[in-house]
């Protein structure tokens, strides 16, 4: 089943459509993106530790989370970005790569 995204710890959530057996955002790094006004440079990929894998307020211990993603994405999960151009950002404001 699909890991919930509080575990870890994201500022952004892009609902977008599932590919299976793919990190999407791997591909966008160096590229420009806008979130409504935001503009945003896609820098480098995250790297997760073992945090995401400890028990938390609603979620269980599961090594598996990691584990996957060391098998499958380098230890990632997202990707960070720099600030080009600061803005409010709303829920539902659409996300476009410039």
């Amino acid at each position: 089943g699909a890991t919930d995204p509080r575990r870890f710890r994201p500022n952004i959530v892009v609902d977008m459509a599932s590919v299976e057996g793919s990190f999407p955002e791997t591909e966008w790094i160096g590229r420009k993106l806008a979130i409504g006004d935001l503009l945003l440079t896609i820098s480098e990929p995250c790297r997760r530790c073992g945090f995401t894998i400890i028990a938390q307020d609603g979620f269980d211990h599961d090594p598996a989370i990691l584990r996957n993603l060391v098998r499958h994405n380098a230890h990632n999960l997202g990707v960070y970005c720099t600030v080009d151009r600061p803005a409010r950002v709303e829920t539902g404001d659409a996300m476009r790569f410039l």
